[in-house]
């Protein structure tokens, strides 16, 4: 008896089985190689091994942390305060290891300088907290005349109406992916001129705590244009120079050397998202024993505008209070005096605080938060409700976007008969464009997506659910029509959306 020949459906089940073997072999070796690295903290320590140990026991999860600069402030026994700083961990791509001169981005900490240039220049008569913009900057001329008509207190409070930044959704979801804004504006003269056009005070917002970036662009190079200077002159010789702060400077066109800054998800440096329009709202490089002497000077009060901590405000919220610049809270039952700053999407994060007699500066070079460090070496165990808030959300968009794409594709891909008249049937349209988005999709999570709050095998999970779907698909594809039902071309314009948009994001991400 003569061996059979195997039917044509059983070569292809037996086609099918290999192709599936070599897609899971070869996604799997993708996703070993493309996962997300994030950076782990490493055990080197320069300065102070106490300060430095401090911060290991409270940080727990190192995840996301590159190098860290800090600087805890204490009563010396010989009277005063003294500052003891550590650095931990490594800095940029070669991992050179960060000691107390390695220089920091400030991030929003840099908000607390004019603050206090206000306060010290009230205090020095040369103007008032009910000055106005209009008459700092006279040739101005925006065109929402109430801009004008602010008040300088209303912008070192929060309490203007100005957004937080003029920018849109779609810019700020690239600034994700890129990890820089999308179109900075350099120089003052340009931020200046963008106020101007672009800018808007809302009157329902107005006396309100609305976190500001503009706000305190416009403070900053307005006390300067007041007093006859650069925002970065001024700052030296008001507030540096008195304070001995060395190796603190403003950005400005005089160069130096700026911070490294780096991607805690991918665990690599990335570009300094650096503007001289910047320098009030962000744009300062410092190290933490600097910061360290401006805690001591603002707690024994000698600082120039010391007075810029006393409330002056209501904050954002029920335990908060707003100073000049700083803000006031209560967390584990104690006032703290501080301000924070988080480049979520410029690789670096600061924090600067007060209680009692103790104070902390802690600087990172990635973008996961340290504000929770700083607290802990003021002796206070409770977190940050605004650091978990943020982890939550972002952690929940990370795990949303790396699965959800993925398994909605599976399940297209599968669909045997719609279950209800918006469940659309299988069809080839449909397959290729549910693949183009889910792609996309993927691609950008990876790049944006907050992999030091997320294990990154969720990324990989989505991966697998996406290439099993495309196997599915491609399995059915000879027995599938170009679209099914009676009005076929109708399914062309949500099928040609889909396929349109993960094309377009497809092309941005291979832009950048």
């Amino acid at each position: 008896m003569e061996p059979t020949s195997p039917t044509a459906h059983e070569t292809r089940g037996t086609g099918g089985r290999i192709a599936m073997a070599l897609a899971v072999v070869v996604t799997a070796v993708g996703v070993v190689t493309l996962i997300p690295r994030p950076y782990e903290l490493d055990d080197r320590v320069e300065g102070d091994h106490g300060v430095a140990a401090s911060v290991r026991e409270g940080i727990g999860d190192t995840t996301g942390y590159h190098g860290l600069s800090v600087a805890l402030v204490e009563p010396d026994p010989e009277g005063g305060y003294r500052v003891r700083s550590a650095g931990l961990g490594s800095v940029g791509d070669e991992g050179e290891r960060v000691d107390e001169d390695t220089p920091f981005g400030s991030a929003s900490v840099a908000k607390v300088l004019p603050g206090m240039l206000l306060a010290d220049m009230v205090d020095r008569g040369e103007l008032a907290l009910d000055t106005r913009v209009g008459e700092l900057l006279p040739e101005l001329d925006p065109a929402d005349p109430a801009i004008a008509d602010l008040t300088v207190e209303e912008l070192a409070t929060h309490t203007s109406g100005l957004s937080r930044e003029e920018t849109t959704l779609p810019q700020t979801l690239w600034q994700f992916v890129a990890k820089r804004h999308p179109d900075p504006t350099e120089s003052v003269d340009d931020f200046l001129g963008e106020v101007a056009a672009q800018a808007r005070v809302d009157p329902e917002l107005r006396g309100a705590n609305v976190y500001s970036n503009t706000g305190f662009g416009l403070l900053g190079h307005a006390l300067a244009a007041g007093a006859g200077v650069d925002y970065a002159d001024l700052v030296r010789e008001r507030l540096l120079e008195p304070l001995g702060m060395e190796h603190t400077r403003v950005w400005s066109d005089q160069g130096g050397a700026d911070p490294v800054v780096h991607d805690a998800d991918r665990g690599r440096a990335i570009d300094l998202d650096r503007t001289v329009a910047s320098g009030p709202s962000g744009g300062v490089t410092t190290t933490a024993s600097d910061l360290g002497l401006l805690l001591a000077a603002m707690m024994d009060g000698s600082a120039p505008g010391a007075g810029a901590a006393e409330p002056v405000a209501a904050g954002d919220v029920a335990r908060r209070e707003q100073g000049l610049g700083w803000y006031v809270e209560i967390l584990g039952g104690r006032r703290i005096t501080a301000h924070g700053g988080n480049a979520t999407t410029n690789g670096h994060t600061a924090w600067i605080g007060y209680s009692g007699d103790r104070g902390a500066v802690v600087l990172s070079n990635t973008h996961r938060y340290s504000e929770d460090i700083g607290i802990r070496l003021l002796g206070i165990d409770e977190p940050s409700p605004d650091n978990v808030a943020g982890e939550r959300l972002y952690a929940t968009a990370t795990v949303v976007l790396a699965l959800l794409p993925g398994v909605l594709f599976l399940g297209f891909a599968a669909r045997r008969r719609p279950w209800s008249t918006l469940r659309r049937p299988t069809d080839r349209a449909g397959l290729v464009a549910y693949g183009t988005l889910t792609v996309a999709l993927l691609w950008y999570v990876h790049l944006a997506g907050f992999w030091h709050l997320v294990s990154p095998w969720v990324w990989a999970v989505g991966v697998f659910s996406t290439v099993a779907a495309a196997v599915v698909g491609a399995r059915r594809w000879s027995d599938l029509p170009a679209t099914r039902g009676d009005l076929s071309w109708l399914r062309w314009i949500p099928t040609g959306l889909m396929a349109f948009v993960g094309l377009a994001l497809l092309v941005g991400l291979a832009a950048l």
